[in-house]
């Protein structure tokens, strides 16, 4: 992955951020010295591109504000001086600015959301792929920290090795003006430090020992997360920190566990294989996470079987996003020899996907990030669609086959993922009871002893089963007959059912 492994160093990435953030006000300054050196033409106009290049190339919302600010003084003071525009016109290009300062705000705030939730998203390959080769505790301790702090969008992480009654710092990552988290935590200080579960900390709760820490450095909550072994014995852990609450969800502090177990097994393993074969269970399950049994009147259900036996890892991906009352977003990949960008792709869905973007939008996206992420011959197979409560659907395929069941025809499918997708969304309408069932290559290619197929009609008869349940157990039970056990690719389903009848437990 020739884009990620390019050295960036810090003084790159300053010095590329002062040449942004000085663009916007060269701009303004040539055209004031076009406006004054002419006498007839008049370009003030010109001036409401000044924050709209600032909302493209800053990189805090304060400087795309100070740039409108600066147009709007000079607009008006151009329009003064040279006399070549009335009260009226004057007022209508100060109008102008403005609102093109605030469209440069917006469009400045979904630039930054989008870029945001990819790089999160992307330092999943350097988490997953680094540390399940095998790296030196130093290095992993380093990774660790950055991919925590990347990951959760934290201001401050650090990551402490216990010793004793004591907690040494290993590694930090935090934005350049918080000052350094403590070296050392003792124990009598800081005793949630030391605990076995996660533990957050507000500074407004004044009688909590971490309190004067977070004071000190600007920040205002934090979040304790144990690394403990297999044997639950705590290693160390990792301290994350906000200058804003995150308002964190019950989902992303188990998220946050599940970060600090993948961590803590992959660091703490003398046998690099046996390190290498848990991290990739933790990437299997965060890769192919079982989604709930029913969300916005659908009943949804997953199977998987890996063709290694060595470790149960692939390179498919599945996941399902509960809208509210939007519906449901799923998603179904395939055709990658590396986990750990598929652990990227299926993070960059959840959160365009969480963002409201539609199924052709979102494989659009995607087929970038695989373009800039994935190696020259990487390319991936999706399928993307949005289910809606009343039945409606919207379905979009990058190279990957329509669903067994119902849905709608597609009647374009776009180029793979990687190889320049221009994906277009087919639309139809489900009935209660329709099945939709998304699968990949391991059950159509299944081959016999005598290299033979099924046909796509025995599919179509098993999702017609009684139940979605039966219907997925049977099109596992087909391939294994048929294949005799042997699987040569791995075998992938999800199955979504439309039931829009209250569930017992609302």
């Amino acid at each position: 992955m020739q884009e990620a492994a390019r050295p960036v160093t810090v003084g790159t990435r300053v010095a590329a951020a002062t040449r942004g953030w000085l663009l916007p006000y060269l701009l303004i300054a040539l055209i004031a010295v076009v406006e004054l050196l002419t006498s007839h033409v008049i370009v003030g106009g010109f001036l409401v591109l000044a924050p709209l290049l600032a909302s493209r190339v800053s990189t805090r919302r304060s400087q795309v504000i100070a740039v409108g600010l600066v147009s709007l003084v000079a607009a008006a003071a151009l329009g003064l001086y040279t006399d070549k525009e009335a009260g009226d016109q004057i007022f209508i290009r100060l109008l102008l600015v403005g609102l093109a300062t605030l469209f440069a705000l917006v469009n400045w705030g979904a630039s930054r959301r989008e870029q945001s939730a990819l790089e999160r998203a992307a330092d999943t390959i350097r988490m997953a792929g680094s540390l399940a080769s095998g790296l030196e505790p130093e290095a992993a301790y380093d990774l660790l920290a950055r991919s925590a702090r990347t990951l959760f969008a934290a201001n401050a992480a650090a990551v402490y090795r216990r010793q004793g009654d004591q907690m040494v710092t290993v590694a930090q990552a935090r934005d350049p003006e918080v000052p350094a988290m403590p070296l050392r935590l003792p124990r009598v200080s800081y005793p949630a430090a030391f605990m076995t579960v996660a533990r957050r900390v507000s500074v407004r709760a004044s009688t909590d020992p971490e309190a004067p820490m977070l004071e000190a450095r600007g920040l205002s909550s934090l979040l304790w997360l144990p690394l403990l072994d297999r044997a639950g014995e705590q290693l160390g852990t990792i301290v994350l920190a906000w200058r804003r609450d995150p308002r964190l969800s019950a989902q992303a502090l188990e998220a946050s566990e599940d970060f600090a177990a993948l961590g803590a097994r992959a660091i703490s393993g003398s046998e690099r294989v046996r390190a290498q074969t848990e991290v990739l269970e933790q990437v299997q399950a965060l890769l192919l996470t079982t989604p709930p049994g029913r969300a916005a009147g659908f009943q949804v259900e997953v199977r998987y079987q890996s063709a290694s036996g060595l470790a149960q890892v692939g390179g498919d991906f599945y996941d399902v996003v509960e809208l509210d009352e939007r519906g449901l977003a799923y998603a179904r990949g395939k055709g990658l020899e590396a986990s750990s960008l598929a652990a990227v792709l299926k993070g960059a869905f959840r959160s365009l996907a969480g963002e409201g973007a539609g199924p052709a939008r979102i494989l659009n996206r995607l087929d970038r990030l695989v373009a800039r992420e994935g190696g020259d011959e990487d390319f991936v197979t999706a399928l993307a669609g949005r289910l809606h409560p009343d039945g409606r659907i919207l379905l979009a395929s990058a190279g990957h086959p329509a669903p067994l069941g119902a849905g709608p025809r597609l009647v374009q499918v776009a180029a793979p993922l990687g190889l320049g997708t221009q994906a277009n969304e087919n639309e139809g309408h489900l009935r209660p009871g329709d099945r939709l069932v998304c699968y990949t290559d391991g059950l159509v290619e299944a081959r016999n002893a005598e290299g033979a197929f099924l046909d796509r009609s025995v599919f179509e008869e098993a999702v017609a089963a009684e139940s979605l349940t039966t219907a997925l157990d049977r099109l596992v039970d087909l391939v294994d007959r048929h294949a005799d056990g042997r699987h040569d690719d791995d075998l992938a389903l999800l199955g979504l059912e439309y039931d829009p009848r209250p569930s017992d437990d609302s």
